[in-house]
């Protein structure tokens, strides 16, 4: 399976200034340097995982050719009922 990455640039993302109506108080920030670190730590979580499925094959080769080897020997069953109940999930 290939996904296709695209590095975000957190730098490049714009603060906005928002007034708060029930108060005076005005907010410059309103993404706390807290929200900027789980920004962080979220997108090296999602680099992770993007690293390892990259790494992840295409195809499950021995699924492929158990499968390849059941159909070929007659051995290979299908269930309508199972199919059904899938597709109406």
């Amino acid at each position: 399976m290939r996904i296709g990455w695209n590095s975000t640039d957190l730098q490049g993302i714009s603060r906005q200034t928002t007034d708060s109506p029930s108060s005076k108080a005005k907010t410059t920030n309103a993404v706390s340097t807290e929200s900027w670190d789980t920004l962080s730590e979220d997108t090296v979580n999602i680099s992770s995982l993007a690293a390892r499925a990259m790494q992840t094959p295409d195809v499950r080769q021995e699924r492929v050719d158990a499968l390849h080897d059941q159909v070929g020997s007659g051995q290979y069953q299908l269930d309508p009922a199972a199919i059904a109940e899938s597709m109406l999930k």
